[in-house]
């Protein structure tokens, strides 16, 4: 559900527009026909694989459920959660979020307070990664008690 508001980026999605599976001019079946020109509009084959699409394509800078009900329409923009509605257990968590809004919203809320109690590495065995897959050459650390606030583009 994170992903109602926000973008990502082209590089992300890619694979599901032009090669999926591995073929050759293959995009994913499970992207509604209906989504997929402006999708393919919006992250043009060979294109700029930093330019950014909204996650959300109806309601993009509103927290709601319209994420879910994209999952369940075919209009995910990313695989993770395309996914979410081909397995039995968490298709039946999507259409339950679906029908009650508002036990999605007291979830979400309980889950952000049970990330929020998860421990940060500071030190050494930290980094702030400048791409979210992949760790950085030269790591940044981060330092007790200093405060970072980074926006990547």
């Amino acid at each position: 559900g994170a992903h109602t508001i926000g973008t990502t980026a082209c590089f992300f999605v890619t694979d599901r527009l032009y090669t999926f599976g591995g073929g050759v001019n293959a995009s994913d079946p499970v992207i509604s026909p209906d989504l997929l020109p402006s999708f393919q509009s919006q992250c043009p084959r060979g294109g700029d694989i930093l330019a950014r699409t909204p996650l959300d394509h109806v309601t993009s800078s509103v927290f709601d459920d319209q994420s879910l009900r994209n999952i369940r329409s075919g209009f995910s923009v990313l695989p993770s959660d395309a996914i979410l509605y081909s397995d039995r257990v968490t298709r039946s968590v999507v259409d339950t979020y679906v029908v009650d809004d508002s036990t999605f919203a007291r979830d979400f809320a309980i889950a952000m307070v049970k990330m929020g109690r998860i421990g940060v590495k500071i030190g050494n065995g930290s980094e702030i990664r400048r791409v979210c897959d992949a760790a950085n050459q030269g790591q940044l650390i981060i330092t007790p008690g200093a405060y970072y606030n980074y926006f990547f583009l």
